[in-house]
């Protein structure tokens, strides 16, 4: 049974096989390296700042991490798109490239779409990477000529810029088409709920809730002038003048005043008399005639004016309460009237709320449409999206494949590994004793001498008995 230092004797025995067959490789990787076609791979990035202030929105709100993480996976998945492959095609002017439509024709004969083709050849020199905990996207562009693959680079890297933007304008145009057409109807419907409402006002006189209110406001003054106007009249028709009220005001005139005061002067004069000369006397008798004159002329005057001032006073009450009825009536009127107009007007005002209120909504409708359109337009003229390039590809001075050094250093690995492998087998094949330790692995006993071999060419003798031939075994 084998041990692992006879593989390594075997190895060791057979290094020539090993060197032949790690030669033989290197030469077939050399030869490898010298037919294979070059390729080149240049390298662009993009700039995905999600912290730059946007011009449309009045508050910035940044991305979370999470978020951010999400719009570099999806800016990678647009940047790998047919539609984007499609633009940097036409951005490299490969669309047109003889050769490319050559190669179109010989692989599909024309049965695929050549902007099909296109896309997937494009897309096939593409490779995009995310860079970790940053905000940057490495494009890189792979070809078989340095030029080539910066082209494709570049053009990927403007073509994911180009795209982006016209994700960002192009709705928004869209969208500010749409609201113009709707802004104009808006518009419409703002200035024909407006004539409506005009035309309202201008037949009813109600511009505003003041109207209402100034109407009830007289309503209430008219109320409390005909309860003033009906106490009155109730006050006037329960009025009657007495006899004793007129002969009252008959005392009090100036003439009824002057008989009365001629009679006290006569009977006073009459009592001097009388106690003078007696009853009989001629100037008694005279004085008593004339005191009775005055007396009868003091009675039929106060009959008189008592007749005068109870025809005047009942005139004067006929006249209030004809007064007082009238003022009671007009006021009566003019409440049934205020009423009947404050009921129309409260039928009015329901429909002028309702009008006022169809003319506030066109009114809001349109300012909201308005906003958006501004904000829409807007939006569609911003001259940069938040995806920039930061660093252009430039022609790679080596190719990136195949790669010298590491298919050199495969191609010897590999090479000693298959001639290592070599020379066991043969090893397996052919085994040979090449140590006294690998006799005693295979036979299981131990040595007792080696039998030193002369080595080919002269041999100097040190002594009279010459090399030692037989060496004995250490005991």
């Amino acid at each position: 049974m084998y041990s692992f230092l006879d593989w390594i004797d075997a190895v060791r025995y057979r290094w020539k096989l090993v060197a032949l067959v790690t030669g033989v490789i290197g030469l077939l990787a050399i030869l490898y390296i010298g037919t294979a076609p070059r390729k080149y791979t240049a390298s662009a990035s993009l700039l995905l700042d999600s912290r730059a202030p946007d011009p449309i929105k009045a508050e910035d709100n940044p991305l979370s991490p999470d978020q951010t993480r999400n719009a570099m996976a999806t800016q990678a998945d647009l940047i790998r798109s047919p539609n984007v492959a499609t633009q940097a095609a036409v951005i490299a002017g490969y669309d047109k490239n003889p050769g490319y439509v050559q190669a179109w024709q010989k692989q599909t004969s024309g049965r695929q779409p050549y902007g099909d083709w296109l896309a997937q050849v494009m897309l096939g020199q593409l490779s995009v990477t995310p860079g970790k905990d940053t905000d940057i996207l490495e494009i890189r562009g792979t070809a078989k000529n340095a030029k080539d693959a910066a082209q494709i680079a570049n053009a990927f890297a403007q073509a994911s810029v180009d795209s982006q933007y016209r994700l960002r304008t192009q709705p928004a145009r869209a969208y500010s088409n749409w609201l113009a057409g709707q802004l104009t109807q808006a518009k419409g419907r703002v200035i024909e709920a407006q004539n409506t409402l005009s035309d309202f006002v201008k037949q009813t006189g109600i511009t505003n809730d003041n109207a209402m209110s100034t109407e009830g406001t007289q309503m209430a003054e008219m109320v409390t002038q005909l309860a003033s106007a009906e106490a009155k009249s109730a006050a006037a028709r329960q009025s009657n003048f007495s006899g004793a009220q007129a002969r009252g005001d008959a005392e009090r005139s100036q003439v009824v005043q002057g008989i009365r005061q001629q009679i006290s002067e006569t009977s006073g004069k009459l009592a001097d008399l009388q106690a003078m000369f007696g009853p009989d006397y001629p100037d008694v008798k005279r004085t008593q005639a004339q005191l009775s004159t005055l007396q009868s002329k003091l009675n039929s005057e106060l009959s008189n004016a008592s007749g005068t001032f109870s025809g005047s006073r009942n005139a004067e009450a006929a006249a209030e309460r004809a007064a007082a009825a009238a003022s009671e009536n007009r006021l009566r009127s003019l409440t049934s009237q205020q009423n009947a107009r404050m009921m129309k007007m409260g039928t009015n005002f329901a429909q002028y709320n309702r009008l006022k209120n169809e003319f506030d909504t066109a009114q809001r409708n349109y300012n909201d449409l308005d906003q958006r359109l501004t904000r829409m337009r807007l939006q569609g003229n911003v001259p940069l999206t938040d995806v920039q390039v930061l660093d252009h590809a430039s022609p790679p001075l080596f190719p990136s494949s195949p790669k010298v050094g590491m298919t050199m250093l495969l191609a010897l690995l590999l090479g000693a590994i298959l001639g290592t492998i070599a020379a066991i087998v043969l090893e397996f094949i052919n085994p040979r004793v090449r140590s006294w330790g690998g006799i005693e692995r295979r036979l299981g006993v131990q040595v007792v001498g080696r039998i030193a071999l002369p080595r080919p060419g002269p041999v100097a003798i040190s002594g009279p008995a010459g090399p030692r031939l037989l060496e004995g075994a250490s005991s």
